[in-house]
């Protein structure tokens, strides 16, 4: 075979191994196409050798051979050693976060449900090949808190039936798996995710039952009045709502995780008491929300059970001077002091307020109840009991009829099993503030810490977006002959200049 021959084809197998170099960089997913295109590299370079083995035979003996084997094994060897570090890195990252506001971070709830799920977890992203990066930068984030979490690419137009056979409908999606259980979930957000790994940890959703028959908030309404705004919320934190008449059951159902007596106007009879007091002397768990009535009684047999527990309600009105919605002259506080210590409240920043709500104190030191929010001292705040004085909205506080401040807006009770939540006024979540979401995160906090879904305490769900950047034609010359031909140009010279210098030693 002649030279200029054997030129040609060295020349055409070192471009072959070029492709084979960028296409394990651009599509490392294809593995069948890389593996052939590298085997067909090294079966081109075997024949090569063999066809020409006498020309080679000198090669080998030469000096010049004898040095290339030892700088292509030193190279070989720093190549795994960098190769080494750059696995441990990727198993075990570090990030730092410097944004303002945690852009670029999961939530610390989302670590929690991370740190409980045990085994190994799977992304599959179905996607075109065009969103992919943008997706995976979302899923990335879970990795990089848990190294064993794998992800996998599948481009929906490549493998159409992959993806109708895991169940996708809408493309972007993101298959979360764990085991034999798997959650497809299309909004790519960090809610949607946590939420989907929530499911495929546990064995069924918790059913949350919400009183009915008694004038309660209708979680089905979408009126300004109405609570659908929180069924949504409760469904998208993955609960099952449903209905619950006691007036008619008499009994709660056993696959009850909480039941949920929001805002009644109506009076409970006996036996619907008694249901309650069962469901709770067996660790039932009960969140209640009571409004003010100072023109009547109020929910006796309800507050009458509440009392038996610990907890007094009193059917009065807080006024807070120091810490109120503006115009409201007090009667609509705005809750700023906190149970630090409290699962619900602890991470709980920012102000919530109860449009008109009564108090709520501990009727001895039992450890069972905590206040959870309060009010200002006492003369700033105190619990006003007479209706005149509110309809004049000329409210004075009164010796041995008012109660003085501070005086707890919500409670939280917790023996054994049993757990309860009361709050001094239903209204604050209704849907027609929605504009205000600390008072729904109060909302979630508490339904979570009473379904023992400590790990789902309401967070703030960022979504991945895509924000375009836009250069100029100046940034863009300078970053091509930077990276093009400026660094590539003084890593040339400076090679030549050492290989120049170790040729005169």
């Amino acid at each position: 075979m002649g030279a200029w021959l054997i030129s040609i084809f060295a020349f055409l197998n070192a471009l072959l191994y070029l492709v084979v170099i960028g296409l394990w960089i651009s599509i490392p997913e294809e593995i069948a196409l890389n593996l052939f295109t590298t085997l067909s590299s090294l079966a081109f370079t075997t024949g090569l050798i063999i066809s020409n083995r006498k020309t080679f035979s000198h090669f080998y003996k030469s000096l010049y051979f004898r040095n290339l084997v030892t700088a292509l094994t030193s190279a070989f060897l720093i190549f795994i050693i960098l190769g080494f570090i750059n696995y441990l890195a990727y198993k075990n990252p570090v990030v730092w976060d410097i944004t303002k506001n945690k852009s670029n971070s999961l939530t610390d709830q989302t670590y929690q449900v991370l740190e409980r799920a045990e085994g190994e977890i799977e992304f599959t992203i179905f996607s075109l090949k065009k969103d992919y990066e943008l997706i995976r930068t979302l899923v990335e984030l879970y990795r990089l808190k848990r190294n064993d979490i794998r992800i996998r690419f599948v481009d929906a137009e490549l493998a159409p039936q992959r993806v109708q056979n895991a169940g996708v409908t809408k493309v972007p999606s993101i298959e979360v798996k764990k085991g034999s259980r798997s959650q497809v979930v299309s909004e790519l957000n960090e809610l949607a995710l946590t939420n989907a790994l929530v499911k495929i940890t546990r064995s069924e959703d918790p059913i949350v039952y919400f009183s009915t028959g008694h004038g309660e908030l209708d979680f089905n309404s979408q009126e300004d009045a109405g609570g659908s705004h929180i069924a949504q919320l409760l469904n998208s934190n993955t609960y099952e709502l449903k209905p619950l008449n006691l007036r008619e059951t008499g009994t709660i159902p056993s696959d009850a995780k909480l039941l949920i007596i929001w805002g009644p106007k109506e009076g409970f009879f006996q036996n619907e008491i008694k249901a309650l007091k069962d469901f709770l002397s067996s660790g039932g768990r009960l969140m209640l929300a009571l409004d003010p009535d100072v023109n009547s009684k109020g929910q006796v047999e309800l507050m009458a059970l509440l009392k038996s527990y610990g907890l007094l309600m009193s059917n009065d009105l807080v006024i807070d001077r120091l810490k109120h919605a503006n115009g409201s002259q007090g009667t609509v506080p705005v809750v700023h002091k906190f149970d630090p210590r409290h699962p619900i409240t602890k991470d709980l920043k920012g102000s919530i307020f109860f449009p008109l709500v009564s108090s709520v104190r501990k009727v001895d030191d039992s450890s069972t109840w905590k206040i959870l929010g309060e009010s200002n001292l006492f003369p700033a705040s105190w619990g006003e009991t007479n209706p005149m004085e509110l309809v004049t909205m000329k409210m004075t506080f009164n010796e041995g009829e008012d109660h003085k401040g501070p005086l707890g807006y919500f409670a939280a009770y917790e023996e054994e099993k049993s757990k309860m939540v009361v709050f001094g006024n239903s209204t604050f979540v209704q849907n027609s503030y929605r504009k205000f979401p600390k008072n729904f995160m109060l909302f979630l906090n508490s339904i979570n810490w009473i379904s023992g879904e400590e790990r789902l305490i309401a967070f703030n769900n960022p979504v991945i977006e895509d924000r375009p950047i836009f250069m100029s034609k100046n940034q863009i010359g300078v970053i091509f002959y930077f990276t093009v031909i400026f660094c590539p140009l003084v890593l040339a010279i400076t090679a030549f200049v050492l290989y120049k210098r170790r040729q005169k030693l």
